[in-house]
């Protein structure tokens, strides 16, 4: 896709659009049935090993007779080029500890699914530990642009076995911009986690290590006035008390807001502003190591963490960042005003707002005709001659008073290629304003010789250890390797994250 002229900037603004408005889980007081399959259950037994390299990984069988009626273009983008990596993602991300022992069948009396018919092949039997089902509406009234919930699980250990998503055509469009298309692949893997239990009508089936229903893991807690579920559940509880550093973090608190599909299905917006699993999506969302750990601590999946995405908002900044006031002057995370400055991600830059889901919390909320992977952003840069936009330029978020022509301009966001050097304490930063590169050597302005004002020069081993590190986005997507950073990926795969096929966008 890279290699193809990009959309209009029209077309990336009316899509940056659908990302704010709502994705949502089953359809309220939905109950999943039981179905009796075929499942291996040794792990229970004691005649395997409980260790992450003895499960197999998690196959998904992907059905599209939904999509039938939407239009070819349509139907092709989803099939060949969104949910195949997804798909792939998903089966390097995690292995299932309660695989179908032979093939993934339903006796003849089971007449449909989510909604569809049942194809003959889940009658016949598929080579998958899960069937998943996509469909569309037509639904220009709503601001739902997808929905998603697990229809069927084991009758054994209760693992989802048949999930679903429909999509709104009204809101959700085919793409061949780069990155528009990973944006929907940040859509659909939020749609896949729900009906792979993350969800809050599927707490209650989570299992222990005997394969019996968990008790006691549903919490709650008050979080800004409103009734929050908590949901403490192993390794996830630990890996949030290790980041934040609050040991008496009770577990993950899920949203307090919104309707049933949103509420308790979501990682609260506040405490968890850029993961992908919290609600509404926005640009540069990570999927985490939070998302995993919550997955694997349903008792159904081990998780292969070199999967996920980095992740940094809130990092070690204590209990009271969790629950206490969102003060600009205590986090940085945190903004006043109106500016415009980089986002946590450093990926590109925003405005200083509260979101829907935030509980007027303010944050540098990212905009797309900011960002530095985006080569139309120089478009709206104020000294566009000596930055550098797009998706394989390598440049990072700086803020800073540079101008063409006054000293006293206002602060704003630039995207400047950048070069980590050296480690330790003696790292320092170099930053490209145009063909010349100005070292940053510690926390502070740095007035470029022969330029109008300054740039603000982050702390060099901060910077160069979190949003500066070169990294592998999603994994590589299960199709490549991850070397040093940059990921190098299978035949017949390319893109910055593997996700792409050479033949397709």
């Amino acid at each position: 896709m890279h290699t193809k002229s990009r959309k209009a900037l029209g077309l990336l603004l009316t899509v940056a659009l659908l990302f704010t408005i709502s994705l949502a889980t089953q359809p309220e007081d939905f109950e999943p049935e039981l179905a009796d399959v075929d499942e291996d259950l040794s792990a229970l037994s004691g005649d395997r090993v409980l260790a992450e390299t003895t499960y197999p990984s998690l196959r998904i069988h992907p059905i599209y007779t939904g999509l039938s009626v939407a239009t070819k273009e349509f139907q092709e983008y989803f099939q060949n080029d969104l949910v195949p990596p997804v798909v792939a993602f998903f089966q390097a991300a995690l292995k299932v500890k309660y695989p179908i022992a032979s093939k993934l069948s339903f006796k003849s009396s089971v007449t449909s699914m989510c909604g569809q018919s049942v194809p003959s092949e889940l009658y016949s039997g598929v080579a998958a530990d899960m069937a998943y089902f996509f469909s569309i509406k037509n639904l220009e009234d709503s601001s739902t642009v997808a929905s998603s919930y697990a229809c069927f699980l084991a009758s054994g250990t209760y693992r989802p076995i048949v999930g679903t998503t429909w999509f709104n055509i009204a809101l959700f469009k085919a793409t061949t911009d780069v990155l528009l298309h990973e944006k929907n692949t940040y859509m659909l893997m939020h749609e896949f986690t729900h009906s792979l239990g993350f969800a809050s009508s599927m707490y209650k089936y989570f299992v222990d290590d005997n394969g019996k229903r968990l008790t006691g893991h549903i919490k709650s807690a008050t979080l800004d006035g409103a009734t929050s579920v908590v949901l403490d559940v192993e390794p996830l509880t630990s890996k949030l008390r290790t980041f934040f550093g609050c040991s008496t973090l009770a577990g993950a608190y899920m949203e307090n807001g919104g309707s049933s599909g949103t509420a308790g299905s979501h990682f609260e917006r506040r405490q968890f502003v850029f993961e992908a699993m919290s609600s509404p999506l926005i640009y540069e969302q990570a999927y985490s190591q939070f998302t995993l750990a919550l997955l694997e601590g349903s008792g159904w999946y081990t998780a292969n963490y070199s999967m996920a995405d980095p992740y940094w908002f809130g990092q070690g900044e204590g209990c009271s960042f969790l629950t206490g006031t969102c003060s600009a002057s205590s986090y940085d995370e945190w903004c006043t005003g109106s500016s415009r400055g980089c986002t946590v991600t450093g990926r590109g830059g925003g405005s200083c707002s509260a979101d829907i889901r935030s509980d007027s919390c303010r944050y540098q909320y990212p905009n797309v005709n900011y960002d530095c992977e985006n080569p139309n952003a120089e478009k709206y840069a104020r000294y566009p001659s000596v930055q550098s936009f797009g998706r394989y330029e390598n440049s990072k978020c700086f803020t800073g008073t540079l101008s063409e022509t006054s000293s006293s301009d206002s602060s704003t966001s630039f995207c400047f290629r950048y070069k980590c050097v050296g480690e330790g304490l003696s790292t320092t930063l170099r930053v490209y304003i145009g063909n010349l590169y100005y070292v940053c050597k510690y926390k502070g302005t740095l007035s470029p010789a022969g330029y109008k004002g300054h740039i603000d020069c982050p702390d060099p081993l901060t910077f160069c250890s979190t949003v500066g590190q070169s990294v592998c986005p999603r994994g590589c997507m299960g199709r490549g390797n991850c070397v040093d950073g940059t990921c190098v990926c299978n035949d017949g795969f390319t893109g910055k994250d593997c996700g792409l096929t050479e033949a397709g966008l």
